[in-house]
């Protein structure tokens, strides 16, 4: 398993500016470039340092604690949206790190409304539901996204989401998102398997959390067929797409080899990685496998909720 580097410590959080702005749906750009320039001037110098390392040679995951966070409460969302106007500090931070981390924000037309930050919090109406508004039932090992285009040179709208960001909302009954290496995957799977697992032999379907739409799939969500499940980065690491029932074998040597790997995995246990209020985590979505285990939620308007925006890198990834 990769080192994971220890979160940024802080004792009293920096503050931003309130800064009037449309929302990020509207003009990201606004949120990335201002949210970075603000970044620079009040986060401490060795954090900056982390970020531009990062930048520079990313790892599989990064986690930074004591951010900025909103001057008051906002209640939790109980239906999965909220007033983003009142969300104008955790907008600039989570924007401003991506930029600092040279990505950008993807969004995608199945998913979320087309929205680029997406609240994980548990909603009554989807308690078991295999989505990021649930709760009652765990998210087992998967990669986000994993129906979509994995191609280097792939349309950003069409393509699998290079990584998944988190900002902490808050996190009082301290639910941690579980992380598992694909290289760690890897080390206990037989060579024969994994290139098995990156012959074009697998189909995929779309995720629950996916609406469907009219423009090119005749009114479904979107399906992939004849792709591979594992293949390799333009860096040299090794991608996975994979999501627990959304995956078939076209042939008995990819079906074998799909069994393997999910009995490799479930076998695994993963690092747990805590984001509470005012932290921020990403990790690459191709290179690390998550999932979430069962809880029962606080109080509705005080509930576990994170702010997700999946991101891209801007260069070849």
């Amino acid at each position: 398993m990769p080192p994971t580097p220890p979160p940024v410590p802080s004792t009293s959080p920096p503050s931003l500016p309130r800064a009037a702005a449309p929302l990020p749906d509207e003009d990201p750009r606004h949120y990335l470039e201002h949210g970075a320039r603000l970044l620079r001037e009040c986060l401490p110098a060795a954090t900056l340092e982390r970020l531009a390392r990062w930048r520079g040679a990313p790892t599989p995951w990064l986690e930074l604690t004591g951010l900025p966070r909103p001057e008051s409460e906002v209640p939790t969302p109980r239906t999965g949206f909220c007033d983003e106007s009142l969300l104008t500090v955790p907008n600039l931070v989570h924007f401003g790190l991506l930029h600092l981390l040279g990505l950008e924000p993807v969004a995608y037309r199945w998913e979320n409304h087309g929205r680029l930050v997406r609240n994980v919090a548990p909603s009554p109406g989807a308690a078991r539901s295999q989505t990021s508004w649930g709760y009652a039932t765990g998210l087992d090992w998967h990669t986000d996204d994993s129906v979509l285009d994995h191609r280097a040179d792939g349309a950003a709208g069409e393509s699998i989401p290079h990584f998944l960001s988190f900002y902490g909302m808050r996190n009082t009954e301290r639910v941690p998102t579980w992380l598992l290496p694909v290289d760690e995957v890897l080390v206990g799977l037989p060579a024969a398997t994994a290139d098995a697992l990156r012959q074009p032999d697998f189909d995929v379907t779309a995720p629950e959390s996916y609406a469907p739409t009219h423009a090119d799939t005749a009114g479904r969500p979107p399906l992939r067929t004849g792709v591979p499940l594992l293949w390799t980065l333009p860096g040299g690491a090794v991608g996975l797409r994979y999501g627990p029932g959304r995956v078939t074998g076209r042939t008995p040597a990819a079906r074998a080899a799909l069994a393997r790997f999910e009995a490799r995995i479930a076998a695994c246990e993963g690092e747990p990685v805590m984001v509470e209020a005012g932290g921020f985590q990403i990790f690459d979505n191709r290179r690390v496998m998550h999932r979430r285990l069962p809880f029962e939620p606080a109080a509705a308007d005080r509930a576990r909720w994170l702010r997700r925006c999946y991101a891209r890198s801007t260069a070849a990834a």
